[in-house]
């Protein structure tokens, strides 16, 4: 069980006490600002390779492999001290807007607006 930040009460479920889509959380600083646009622009260039369809040998294939590893190590580093400092879960889609700074929950089809009924 986790402590529900805002609920003040245990949950047993993370994605229960998940707040919709657009909903800022928090405010980033000014190193987590930059760190998110440094990976956001690793993960753009390696989307772009991906996209190329270029063919490698193995010394070539060994070393891009290293690099995706050290991408993905850093990016879950990163998100991981983010969500710590948050006391949200990890597996919250979180984002951070490096242009201006909010932490904001991302996308994600967990969401069910409570229809009113009357």
């Amino acid at each position: 069980m986790i402590p529900a930040q805002e609920m003040g009460e245990e949950v047993d479920n993370i994605y229960a006490i998940l707040p919709p889509p657009g909903t800022i959380i928090e405010v980033a600083t000014e190193e987590e600002i930059e760190k998110a646009a440094e990976l956001e622009i690793r993960h753009m260039a390696f989307m772009r390779l991906q996209e190329m369809n270029i063919q490698f040998d193995g010394a070539s294939y060994k070393e891009l492999l290293k690099e995706f590893q050290d991408f993905e190590t850093d990016s879950s580093n990163f998100w991981r001290g983010v969500a710590s400092r948050l006391s949200v879960p990890y597996e919250w889609p979180i984002r951070i807007d490096y242009a201006n700074g909010p932490i904001y929950v991302g996308e994600h089809d967990l969401y069910e607006e409570e229809e009113n009924e009357d």
